[in-house]
This record gives structure tokens, C-alpha cells and sequence, in this order.
């Protein structure tokens, strides 16, 4: 006879294995990321998948692709959903110290996208050090 376990495998996301191991500023948001990172990942059960993934985003975050973070409006959804903490984030890390025109952006869509952008590199940056101690 089959185990229940065995047959219909548990997965537990990693929003629930890491939510007590990120640190507490932008917490909302790198929770949000971290369910990004589950269906954007192979594999996300081997951790050092993750880890790797991360990496790349950090250092090319134009070629690495997070699911939910495709398109300009599933940003945009993005944005909204967490607002607070990707102000607050942008605030803190000296964003708004530059002009629009600074960061090559022509609109209001396109600095919210823009800004957005930049936030989830700053939390994953965070992230990588929040859980593997980089």
C-alpha cells in the first residue's frame, strides 16, 4: 500500500519554510517576492536552485525572469499590492534622490514601473543575505 505522502507530495511553499527567517523591514514585500521566487524557480525544493536564482537576478536582473514580473501591468498589480513597502524602500536606498529624466524614464507609468523594479532588486539583495547569510 502506497503512503498518502508519497502519492500526493506536500509542497511547502517557501513563503512558509522562510517567513520567520527575513528580517522585518519590507517584510510584506519580500513575502511577496518569495511566492514570486516559488513559481518562478525549478525546482524550488533544492534551495540552492534559489539561491542561484537570486544571484542572477542580482547581478542581471533584465535576463532573469520572475514569474508575476513579466509585463509592464502585472508590475503595475505588483506595485499596488505592496505600495508601502516599495516606497519606503525606494525612499530609503536614495531613488527619489534622482529625476525621472536621471533614470531614463519619460512618464508616470514608467517611473512607478521603473521604481518597482528597483525595489524587488533591493529585497532580493535582502532576501540573499536574510537566508543564506551572504
Amino acid at each position: 500500500m502506497e503512503k498518502f505522502t508519497n502519492k500526493y507530495q506536500i509542497k511547502e511553499s517557501l513563503d512558509d519554510k522562510f517567513k520567520n527567517s527575513i528580517s522585518g523591514d519590507y517584510s510584506s514585500l519580500k513575502r511577496g517576492i518569495l511566492v514570486l521566487l516559488d513559481n518562478s524557480v525549478d525546482n524550488a525544493d533544492e534551495l540552492v536552485n534559489v539561491q542561484n536564482f537570486i544571484n542572477n537576478y542580482v547581478e542581471k536582473p533584465n535576463e532573469a525572469t520572475l514569474v508575476g514580473l513579466v509585463d509592464d501591468a502585472e508590475i503595475f498589480d505588483f506595485y499596488m499590492k505592496y505600495q508601502g513597502d516599495v516606497d519606503e524602500i525606494c525612499s530609503d536606498n536614495q531613488y527619489f534622490d534622482k529625476s525621472p529624466k536621471e533614470h531614463n524614464v519619460f512618464s508616470l507609468y514608467g517611473f512607478v514601473i521603473e521604481g518597482t523594479k528597483f525595489a524587488v532588486k533591493e529585497s532580493m539583495n535582502q532576501i540573499q543575505k536574510d537566508l543564506f547569510k551572504e
